[in-house]
């Protein structure tokens, strides 16, 4: 086996993974992808290496250009991590992952704090800014562990090392 031909399966599956085969259906494939498994129905290993050479190296190019983009389940749950608490549209990008891949509380350091006009402000060790929704004012520190989940009606509480919790939002 080619080294090309290896940097295509892995290529093939890299994108696999990235989209699901439930939502592979319900959406259309980049036509890069398409042809290299278009490639998969010829019978001659001469043509079929050819073909998946080629659009092999079209797939690579559209990735360098920004045309296609490659993710794998791991950096799809680590991109959600980051937008946890941020309102976004409803978009197909992330979807397919399956509930399992659903962020539903993250924990993290709180690296910096200032006040804010309804309570405290705090800037999380990823730069996510959260602040305090309620009257339950409990003063983080830089250092302390938060655990931020989330609640009824696209709500979120906080706790700090264990503590009590609060009702917080993130602005950035």
């Amino acid at each position: 086996m080619t080294r090309k031909f290896g940097y295509s399966l892995a290529a093939a599956a890299c994108l696999g993974i990235a989209v699901p085969a439930s939502a592979q259906d319900e959406q259309q494939r980049p036509e890069v992808f398409a042809k290299v498994l278009e490639c998969r129905q010829l019978t001659d290993d001469a043509e079929r290496l050819a073909c998946f050479d080629s659009s092999v190296d079209a797939m690579a190019s559209a990735e360098e250009a920004n045309d296609l983009l490659l993710a794998d389940r791991e950096q799809v749950r680590e991109t959600k991590r980051g937008l946890f608490g941020l309102t976004l549209p409803k978009i197909k990008l992330f979807d397919g992952g399956g509930d399992d891949d659903e962020v539903s509380e993250i924990e993290s350091t709180v690296v910096s704090v200032s006040q804010g006009r309804s309570g405290y402000v705090f800037t999380l060790e990823d730069g996510a800014v959260w602040y305090q929704t309620d009257n339950n004012y409990l003063r983080p520190d830089p250092g302390d562990k938060i655990t931020i989940k989330k609640a009824a009606f696209t709500s979120y509480k906080a706790s700090l090392n264990g503590g009590p919790s609060f009702r917080i939002k993130r602005s950035r």
